[in-house]
């Protein structure tokens, strides 16, 4: 999903979570709308945080964006949060942050991993290559010097 479609996903979420608890749903009933809202902001965090490959937008406009979408999907997870304590479910938000924040730090353990493997496969193909190169100069060199002997040989 792009960002921009996050975005909007996540807008809309919130404003379901917002419509259900002005009805005077519980938690049960705006657990899907919850979930929605949270995996579209963190989408778009995850892209806001990509270095961008376009120049459609000035530094200081994509800057603006990130931050006013930043501030506007972190107000909306306040508000949710005050919800949820003011309807007595504290301690479902603290479970809540401590399982996300669990499911982060794994996350980042697992990327920093895929990238120390992916480092050592290529040091790995750097040093084949560098053997079969050096492999082929070696043979290359027997191949002319036997070459050069077998003229020798021939004229005497």
């Amino acid at each position: 999903m792009d960002p921009i479609t996050a975005f909007a996903a996540a807008q809309a979420a919130v404003k379901g979570v917002q419509a259900a608890i002005k009805l005077g749903k519980d938690i049960h009933a705006i657990t899907g709308e919850a979930m929605k809202f949270f995996e579209a902001k963190d989408v778009v965090q995850r892209e806001a945080s990509k270095p961008k490959g376009t120049f459609a937008k000035s530094d200081t406009a994509q800057a603006f964006e990130i931050v006013m979408q930043a501030k506007m999907l972190n107000d909306a997870e306040k508000e949710l949060n005050n919800w949820m304590v003011m309807s007595g479910h504290a301690d479902l938000w603290q479970q809540l942050l401590i399982e996300r924040n669990n499911i982060i730090q794994k996350r980042k353990k697992q990327e920093i991993l895929d990238e120390q493997h992916a480092a050592a496969k290529k040091k790995e193909m750097d040093e084949l290559i560098n053997w079969l190169l050096g492999g082929g100069i070696v043979v290359m060199v027997l191949g002319f010097i036997v070459w050069w002997l077998t003229i020798l040989m021939e004229k005497h």
